[in-house]
């Protein structure tokens, strides 16, 4: 079956699958299309905390387990036309060879991509299988990766193989990325009018805590501990955020909300850093809740995935990157993976996102030449 890639990227563009919308109905033209191609197709359902249904899949071609996965999501970040849209974000168009839509890049072309190069292939070729892993939520720390991660069949085959993250890397070997770590601590008040000398102010609750939280940033910035010198920069911010949610000011708050936010490299104790926090907190007498933990992806510079994709691509040297992917959670089963895709990063969640068509075309047959490399000569 013959697909074009512009062509099948428009398509996926068409469905506005905001995150905090539906992506049920993109993700079903993706198993559409690859039950044509002879998938079999696994669905991994949910409905998120607010109600709305989403969908996860995982398709195989081929028989046996391990050989070769593509991964991609099919949610974008909202579009808003008053950002400064030229045109409706999901009627996508071409100029000045770019293809312009709300996930064009980020990433529904890249997984358009992956689709092309598999239709270049029939099960019957495959010595090893492949799989097409089509994720909800990416943009939501990365829940539907979480699903898939833990209930797919088809990922734990899979997840014995190797793995390409196809988010856009420009083309160039990613074998690391950064984690997410999200922490709130509360400190609770009694609310009373400001005159009456009777209430209790949260926020001075607080104060003691953060001043404890704005030693450890200036540490995890200078201390040898924190840094890996693979990435630039070669540190994480401990980023502290407050808010009480005052109805008045004249009235005692009666909650201090401090969230911190993390980027984990490999290499970091994560554990010691929950630890830290979570007994400053203790101390203070405030409460102290895990919100999110995604693990740092690492695949060693000379592990043969790596090798592979620097030999397909012509590139001398992988690279790592600031951002995180689902690979956040795909880690946790799948320890061979790198990020690998065509497109700029930096026009992810941009106002008039665009894609360049011919890295949508060399993206398809760096794809291919993967799947023929290790599904076909299976090789790793």
């Amino acid at each position: 079956m013959k697909l074009n890639v512009v062509k099948l990227t428009k398509a996926l563009v068409a469905y506005p699958s905001e995150s905090q919308t539906s992506n049920v109905e993109v993700t079903q033209h993706v198993a559409g299309v690859l039950d044509q191609l002879g998938f079999q197709i696994e669905e991994v359902p949910y409905t998120d905390e607010a109600g709305v249904d989403k969908l996860s899949i995982v398709g195989k071609l081929g028989t046996g387990e391990g050989g070769l996965a593509l991964m991609s999501h099919d949610d974008v970040v909202p579009a808003n036309p008053a950002d400064g849209w030229l045109r409706d974000p999901y009627e996508s168009y071409e100029a000045n060879d770019k293809l312009y839509g709300r996930g064009s890049c980020d990433m529904k072309g890249p997984l358009a991509a992956s689709i092309c190069a598999a239709a270049r292939f029939k099960a019957a070729d495959l010595k090893a299988p492949l799989y097409i892993v089509v994720t909800a939520d990416e943009e939501v720390l990365c829940v539907g990766a979480q699903k898939v991660t833990a209930h797919s069949k088809f990922f734990a085959e899979a997840s014995t193989g190797c793995g390409i993250i196809c988010e856009p890397t420009s083309l160039r070997v990613v074998h690391a990325h950064k984690g997410s770590l999200a922490i709130q601590v509360t400190a609770k008040g009694r609310p009373a009018h400001t005159s009456t000398l009777k209430g209790t102010n949260a926020n001075l609750k607080m104060i003691p805590f953060l001043a404890e939280m704005k030693k450890f940033n200036e540490r995890v910035l200078s201390a040898r501990r924190y840094r890996n010198e693979e990435f630039a920069p070669p540190h994480s911010e401990w980023c502290i955020g407050i808010n009480d949610h005052n109805r008045a000011t004249n009235i005692s708050p009666t909650q201090s909300i401090c969230t911190l936010n993390y980027r984990p490299m490999p290499g970091i104790d994560v554990d010691d850093i929950i630890d830290r926090t979570h007994k400053s907190a203790k101390k203070h007498g405030l409460n102290f809740e895990l919100k999110h933990r995604g693990e740092p992806l690492y695949t060693a510079v000379d592990a043969p995935l790596v090798r592979t994709a620097l030999n397909l691509t012509g590139r001398r040297k992988p690279t790592t990157v600031a951002y995180g992917t689902d690979g956040m959670a795909f880690v946790k089963k799948m320890k061979q993976m790198i990020v690998l895709g065509p497109g700029d990063i930096a026009q992810a969640h941009t106002a008039n996102e665009w894609i360049k068509t011919d890295q949508l075309h060399a993206g398809v047959d760096l794809y291919a030449r993967f799947i023929d490399h290790v599904c076909v000569g299976e090789k790793s």
